[in-house]
């Protein structure tokens, strides 16, 4: 993947540094982020977030010809969200409710 994209021209400045999610989420507790920190990769938001209706909406696109190499790149990407303690943190409430990706 990182090759087929420098190929491009197109280089992952914090790729080496941040290449797991462990490392995301370190990188939020370093930056002060200790209340809502959390990271999920896309392979696991698609299996855990959305519904199995949608999933079929999705696949009836045809978007890729196997699941397995949605999967590879799907995991290869995250999402990771956080907050500092604040008077606004009651706006966050809702990324509460989300399932975190275990450590990886």
């Amino acid at each position: 993947m990182v090759s087929n994209l420098a190929a491009r021209g197109i280089q992952l400045q914090t790729l080496n540094k941040y290449a797991s999610l462990e490392a995301q989420r370190a990188r939020f507790l370093e930056h002060g982020f200790k209340t809502g920190q959390a990271a999920a990769d896309i392979d696991f938001i698609w299996e855990h977030w959305i519904d199995e209706e949608e999933k079929d909406r999705v696949a009836s696109l045809e978007m890729l010809d196997e699941m397995e190499e949605w999967r590879l790149l799907a995991q290869h990407y995250c999402i990771s969200w956080g907050w500092r303690d604040g008077d606004d943190a009651a706006a966050f409430n809702g990324w509460l409710a989300l399932q975190a990706q275990p450590g990886k």
